[in-house]
C-alpha cells in the first residue's frame, strides 16, 4: 500500500506509471512472472473497495480533516475527465501541506462526492487506513486496469 509520504512527494504517481506500463505490456509475461506478482502485491495492498456515495459521506463525516485534490491517476491521464479525490485525516493534511489539495469543510466534501460520483467511488488504504475516496475514471484507474489484467483487487461481492 502507498504511504502518506508517497502521496505527498508524488512518488505514488511514479509507482502507478510503472504498474500501468507493465500491465499494458502484460502479454509479454505470464501470471506467475515475478513482475506480475510484484504488481499484484503492491496493488492489492491498497485494499481498494467500491463503496456507495452514502458510505463515502459517512467516512467524510467521521473524519477530522478533509481535503480535495486532483485524482492521483489523472496526473498520468490529463485528457481524462476532471474529477477530484477527497483525502481524509493525515493524508488530507499532507496533501494540503504539499499544495496538492485544498482543505474543505465536511459539507463541501460531501457535496463533491454527491456531485461527481457515478453512484460508487473507490476507497483505498494509505498508510494502513482508508484515507482516499476517489471518483475513479475506470479507463484510467490503476485498480480497474489491474482487474482487467486478471489481478483481483476488489472484493468479490462488490465487483
Amino acid at each position: 500500500m502507498g504511504t502518506i509520504d508517497d502521496y505527498r512527494t508524488g512518488k505514488i504517481v511514479e509507482g502507478i506509471r510503472k504498474a500501468e506500463s507493465a500491465l499494458d505490456n502484460r502479454n509479454s509475461f505470464s501470471a506467475d512472472d515475478p513482475v506480475f506478482g510484484h504488481i499484484r502485491e503492491k496493488i492489492v495492498a491498497f485494499k481498494p473497495v467500491w463503496i456507495a456515495k452514502e458510505q463515502a459521506v459517512e467516512m467524510i463525516q467521521q473524519s477530522r480533516t478533509l481535503a480535495v485534490g486532483e485524482r492521483v491517476c489523472r496526473a498520468l491521464h490529463p485528457e481524462s475527465p476532471e474529477t477530484q479525490t477527497v483525502f481524509l485525516d493525515e493524508l488530507a493534511e499532507a496533501m494540503a501541506g504539499a499544495g496538492k489539495a485544498e482543505i474543505v469543510t465536511t459539507a463541501e466534501a460531501a457535496q463533491l462526492v454527491n456531485r461527481q460520483s457515478r453512484d460508487r467511488i473507490i476507497a483505498s488504504m494509505v498508510s494502513g487506513n482508508y484515507l482516499e475516496l476517489c471518483s475513479a475514471h475506470p479507463s484510467d484507474c490503476i485498480f480497474c486496469k489491474a482487474e482487467r489484467a486478471g489481478i483481483r483487487c476488489f472484493p468479490e461481492t462488490l465487483r
